[in-house]
């Protein structure tokens, strides 16, 4: 038969091996939680600043565009003329040389 191990001598370091091992798993299952927590927040921070970015583009975007008047009840000369579709994509537009003074 044969023997795995002598059971003679070794028997009382088991004990304190045993405990130490299990102090070593807690403290990396400790560091890994607190690794696992510092990636999460550095996806809070990312995402923050990045949602921040895009609004402050989308405002200063909106800023340089010149403001949208409404079309006047004059119709005065280069604003929005008549039209009346005749079919399909094509349309007809009215007294549009007339501003513009001769026509083309």
């Amino acid at each position: 038969m044969i023997r795995i191990a002598k059971s003679s001598g070794a028997s009382f370091l088991r004990g304190p091996k045993a405990v130490l091992a299990v102090l070593g798993a807690v403290a990396g299952l400790l560091l890994a939680a607190v690794a696992a927590l510092f990636a999460a927040a550095t996806v809070v921070v990312v995402a923050v600043i990045g949602t921040t970015l895009l609004g402050l583009a989308a405002l200063t975007g909106r800023l340089r565009r010149p403001p949208v008047r409404a079309a006047s009840a004059t119709g005065a000369a280069g604003e929005v003329i008549e039209a009346q579709r005749v079919g399909g994509h094509e349309w007809v537009a009215y007294g549009w040389s007339d501003k513009d003074g001769p026509e083309r």
